[in-house]
């Protein structure tokens, strides 16, 4: 992948449809551009439409390929900062193809996966957390996780990133300019600024630990709710199954071991998507098949973001369920009665229902509320390179705040403080020399004018 090649590709799906686009971007993109029309593309106006023919090595005849509409875009006030043309052309594959075909031998290249947004961050048009939310914003799969990506694509978690980055850069410029002091013998101002600067670091690490958790509800809002049914045999988690994704996806009967393999299904709920997954009834069995599907239902569990714990007699069984509760563990978990038009028991329910005849509503409210997913305030960061790296920044501020709090060396914390700058920088996308020409920046900021 080399950023400064001029290159072309299909932005739209390989698929016979009305209407595809072709993408030329590059330094070279006009000449390129003059190869293939013939009109002066020099006196051609940029960010506007043109109806033009298309020739494949300039020829007039042989070499027609398609008439299309035609917009320029002039570096850098274009998506990648170079020079670059849309051409939109009858969405035939094969005049696709013999476009891009033309394009590469009048210059271009074809475009690797990514490479336009790749020239896009070369050129300074957006961040490594931009360009991520382009490519989250393509793969959503519900309404939320639409509202997810937007929200870095928006440049609002870019904003919220420097704004906190400024604040650790005050925190170790003070901690630089005082660095000498703690081998002085006048100690008051030091240890002043000193609890200044851990005071801020508190508060820092508080926000950076909310970030964190709210970029873990998005990847999870992001990816879907993984939603595991789980019971003993014949209580009802097919019928279950069936009404939550409104279909007739699992096999229900009055026959235990029934359902031996998962079943499963989805819903978009709230804007969510909900994968439900129906599994084989727990219970001791010498059948062979029957106990692998109960071996997938544990791993189910375990997978799983949420378990329904489904019976119709009471869930006093579960206190001999070593195996479950261990593959449970701290999951959140809803006890769902079930059977209420049939006679079943609700002692020991979280939700007492009946799947067949009642709504489901008050349980979907009860599994958004168990996940923390009833809040509707704007998610932070996505995907699980962002959520590794903001960790890692948490977990080196609180190593900074418990050194200065603790033994004052301030020359470690202010290296600490530098290694979590870094951290960022790499989640921006910038290399590790950034962290010191910050630093250098806002020490020297302090200076008088003409010092």
């Amino acid at each position: 992948m080399l950023v400064f090649d001029t290159i072309c590709a299909l932005a739209t799906p390989p698929y016979r449809s009305a209407l595809a686009i072709v993408r030329l971007s590059g330094p070279k993109a006009f000449d390129v551009l003059q190869k293939i029309v013939h009109r002066d593309v020099s006196k051609l106006e940029m960010d506007r439409a043109y109806l033009t023919k298309l020739y494949r090595g300039g020829k007039l005849k042989e070499g027609y390929i398609d008439e299309c509409l035609m917009v320029l875009y002039k570096a850098p006030k274009s998506y990648t900062g170079f020079d670059s043309v849309d051409f939109s052309i009858h969405g035939s594959p094969i005049v696709a193809e013999v476009l891009l075909a033309a394009l590469s031998e009048a210059g271009a290249r074809r475009a690797e996966r990514g490479e336009f947004s790749a020239q896009a961050y070369f050129n300074g048009k957006m961040d490594l957390l931009k360009a991520q939310g382009i490519n989250d914003l393509i793969h959503a799969t519900s309404r939320r996780a639409v509202e997810v990506a937007n929200h870095t694509l928006s440049g609002e978690n870019t904003k919220l990133v420097q704004r906190l980055k400024e604040n650790l850069l005050e925190d170790i410029a003070s901690l630089e300019y005082y660095v000498e002091d703690q081998y002085s013998d006048e100690k008051d101002d030091y240890d002043e600024e000193l609890e200044k600067v851990a005071s801020s670091l508190e508060k820092e690490v508080a926000q950076w630990r909310d970030i964190l958790d709210r970029t873990r509800r998005s990847n999870r809002e992001y990816q879907g709710i993984r939603v595991a049914i789980v019971g003993e045999p014949n209580v009802g988690k097919s019928t279950l199954l069936n009404a939550l994704i409104k279909e007739d996806k699992a096999i229900v009967s009055s026959i235990p071991g029934t359902t031996r393999d998962i079943v499963e299904g989805e819903r978009e709920i709230d804007g969510l998507r909900f994968m439900f997954k129906d599994t084989a009834g727990i219970r001791k069995t010498d059948d062979e098949i029957e106990s692998i599907g109960i071996n997938k239902s544990f791993e189910t569990i375990r997978q799983a973001d949420i378990i329904l714990l489904v019976s119709d007699s009471g869930f006093a069984f579960l206190s001999g369920e070593k195996d479950l509760l261990q593959a449970i563990g701290e999951k959140p978990m809803i006890k769902v009665g079930t059977k209420r038009d049939l006679g079943g028991v609700s002692q020991g329910a979280d939700i007492f229902l009946s799947s067949l005849q009642d709504d489901l509503t008050p349980l979907i409210a009860l599994i958004l509320k168990k996940l923390d997913l009833d809040k509707k305030e704007e998610s932070a960061f996505l995907g699980k390179r962002e959520e590794d790296y903001i960790a890692s920044i948490v977990t080196k501020l609180d190593e900074a705040f418990s050194t200065i709090k603790e033994t004052h060396q301030i020359d470690i914390a202010s290296d600490t403080i530098r290694q979590a700058l870094d951290l960022i920088n790499a989640l921006m996308g910038e290399g590790a020399t950034q962290s010191m020409e910050d630093i250098y920046q806002t020490l020297f900021s302090r200076f008088c004018l003409g010092k």
